[in-house]
């Protein structure tokens, strides 16, 4: 599920650049986007010199502190740059209040970012990202019944979305309740089914676990150039014990479409995993040139482990002391990082 901030955020980029005033915010935003958080940093310090909008300013620096891991000081930029709107409620605000709960919920501070969503939900009662990220911070919590409700006052904000099913279901199976999550995937199934695309019922047999019938239905729709059918049919090929027909899918997806970050990433793991170390991390690297996406740390992290199988322990040293700067909060990268020094 993409925070609703996050999918916000390049409408307010784009409209903060139309203020010529505001050079270095409009630098430290490009910044921003090409992953170089310390030199946006230095921007947005820049544009306090130059007097530049407050409000933008620390949400900036709200956001570089979130990329670099500094939740804890992300969270106090954003508070000073909703202390800049003056009580003004506008899209601006949501939008940095979502990133705020966001903060909270990295630092572990379950309660703080639910009292944010909730704050969102007083004003705007029909935002579905509001009850869904409310949902997953309940479910943190230990609240199953109140997370329950949230989910389920997001699907009915939006009951042909099946992404929000999906998602709820891979967040209440971490959290110890997939059985009861797949009811709603049952459900879905059950009264959408006349509806429903062979990658979409795929999809929700692959959750199910039925992976012999998600095989069939998300064989017949992969030569759509949609990666996530392809991801989701290569997952389904390794759960099924056939990782050489996996590798097929993902690299049949990459020959004929645009490069693709998860489907890199996939390839790679399931790469490593039949022992072909150098070809795995080749996956990763092309991954990790495609720039800043969701798959960014992930695909970081496996490139360190491809690394260490092919021996190269000063390098991936190298690369985990980068990694573990970007992202401090990572307990196990912590715990392979202490095996590097040894080696």
């Amino acid at each position: 599920m993409i925070v609703a901030g996050m999918l916000l955020a390049t409408c307010f980029f784009t409209g903060c650049s139309s203020k010529p005033a505001n050079t270095n915010i409009n630098k430290g935003m490009e910044l921003l986007e090409q992953m170089d958080y310390s030199g946006a940093l230095e921007s947005f310090e820049a544009a306090l010199v130059y007097k530049e909008d407050e409000q933008l300013i620390y949400r900036g620096e709200g956001l570089a502190n979130m990329g670099l891991g500094n939740y804890e000081e992300a969270a106090n930029c954003l508070l000073q740059s909703i202390s800049y709107a003056n009580g003004n409620v506008t899209n601006l605000e949501f939008d940095t209040n979502y990133y705020l709960a966001t903060a909270y919920y990295k630092q572990g501070k379950y309660d703080e970012a639910e009292k944010i969503y909730t704050a969102i939900l007083n004003l705007r009662d029909k935002e579905t990202d509001a009850y869904y990220l409310r949902a997953c911070t309940l479910l943190k919590e230990g609240y199953y019944d109140a997370a329950i409700k949230d989910f389920e006052k997001a699907f009915s904000l939006e009951p042909d979305n099946l992404e929000l099913v999906t998602d709820a279901f891979v967040e209440m199976q971490a959290a110890g309740f997939s059985e009861e999550g797949k009811v709603y995937l049952q459900e879905f199934l059950e009264k959408k089914d006349k509806q429903l695309k062979d990658a979409q019922k795929g999809t929700i047999y692959f959750y199910l676990e039925d992976y012999a019938n998600a095989r069939i239905y998300l064989d017949g729709a992969l030569n759509q150039g949609n990666p996530e059918v392809s991801l989701i049919l290569g997952r389904t090929y390794e759960k099924l014990g056939d990782m050489n027909y996996a590798v097929v899918v993902y690299q049949t997806y990459l020959d004929s479409n645009a490069p693709d970050a998860a489907i890199y990433n996939s390839l790679g793991v399931c790469l490593m995993n039949q022992g072909k170390y150098q070809e795995a991390l080749e996956a990763f690297e092309s991954g990790i040139n495609l720039g800043d996406t969701p798959y960014i740390q992930n695909l970081r992290y496996n490139q360190i482990v491809a690394k260490e199988y092919l021996g190269s322990f000063a390098e991936a040293k190298k690369l985990m002391e980068e990694y573990l700067a970007a992202y401090p909060d990572d307990g196990m990268a912590k715990q392979e990082y202490e095996f590097l020094q040894t080696r």
